[in-house]
């Protein structure tokens, strides 16, 4: 039965809703407020390890390509800044490409895909047979996947075709495509064609400033562009700076890594400070609060656990170590669990 609602009710609660005390309702985050840079940057980084056989579970290419989109919107969705896929059965059929094996090609290959901004695709990915169903795949619709009347500080770019006449005589610099109506000048050094650099715009400190992060740059519709005879600028940063310098989610960054002694040997930083691995035969989850750190490390096991993946001869350890002792934290996240194994 469906409770009619009164006139007055309406009324009443119009007059309640944050807009109109004019006041902004943040009940739900807006693409506007999570995309919004801080004032103070962001250290820490958050790391993921997953083993390349992970991807060899799913029957054909398409349930493939499907389970890496739904791992990719995950990975995005919790901010995580570094996905590293290790090998985990020296069985695994392999492929030419330096070695690795096809689950592991694949699955880098199709992260790699959606991590890039849809506006560098054609330029930056080549066409591959196992890019054949990423049609079927959701959009991260990551911050750094702007549109173009979007605009925060930073920008993903690629340097475009040598050619274009630079915007004064002399000077230094290329044009790169950052997805906005037109390209942009990258003063300083030029830099190769087809490359991903990360843009930090000249107009950077006043968009950071603005009420909001994100709003139209009216190109083409008597705004800034290089029809009204002004040119956008910017300047090449290191991928890390948005994160650090305005506290932004970036995307994430793939790493190969041919066995799991190799996640911790190769760790891009100085090492991580806190690892956290997970299994059936860990101690139960109670993590409470995280200790402080700088690089967490979160790793999952195969469908045997770290206990078959280290006794595998290309896990780089010992058939009897401890894979308790690898890791500050070895946890169980289901200790109930009814299923033989929980497919991650």
């Amino acid at each position: 039965m469906v409770k009619k609602r009164k006139k007055g009710d309406d009324e009443a609660e119009e007059a309640e809703t944050p807009a109109a005390k004019g006041s902004v309702n943040t009940s739900k985050p807006s693409a506007l407020k999570m995309m919004r840079p801080r004032k103070s940057g962001r250290s820490e980084t958050l790391s993921v390890a997953l083993p390349a056989s992970i991807v060899e579970n799913a029957q054909g290419g398409e349930l493939k390509a499907l389970l890496v989109g739904q791992m990719a919107r995950a990975l995005t969705i919790y901010g995580v800044d570094e996905v590293v896929i290790f090998e985990d059965r020296s069985d695994a059929p392999s492929s030419d490409e330096d070695g690795i094996s096809n689950g592991m090609a694949f699955f880098a290959r199709n992260l790699q895909y959606l991590e890039t901004p849809q506006y560098l695709r054609k330029q930056l990915v080549p066409v591959h047979k196992d890019l054949k169903w990423v049609g079927l795949l959701a959009p991260l619709d990551a911050p750094h996947h702007l549109r173009k009347h979007e605009h925060l500080p930073y920008r993903e770019g690629v340097v475009l075709q040598k050619g274009w006449p630079a915007p004064t005589e002399d000077e230094k610099g290329c044009w790169v495509n950052c997805g906005l109506p037109e390209p942009v000048w990258l003063r300083g050094k030029e830099i190769a064609s087809d490359v991903r650099v990360t843009v930090r715009l000249e107009d950077a400190e006043a968009a950071s400033t603005t009420s909001g992060s994100l709003r139209g740059r009216g190109r083409g519709r008597g705004g800034r562009g290089r029809g009204s005879g002004e040119v956008q600028r910017g300047v090449a940063v290191e991928p890390s700076e948005p994160r650090t310098k305005s506290g932004l989610y970036w995307g994430f960054q793939t790493r190969l890594a041919k066995s799991l002694k190799a996640v911790f040997e190769e760790c891009p930083f100085e090492r991580y400070d806190l690892t956290i691995g997970t299994s059936e035969r860990g101690e139960i989850l109670g993590l409470g609060r995280l200790p402080k750190f700088q690089h967490l490390l979160v790793a999952f096991g195969g469908l045997g656990g770290f206990e078959e993946v280290i006794a595998d001869e290309r896990s780089g350890y010992d058939a009897a170590t401890d894979p308790a002792s690898l890791f500050t934290r070895y946890v169980n996240i289901c200790p109930r669990q009814k299923s033989r194994t929980i497919r991650h």
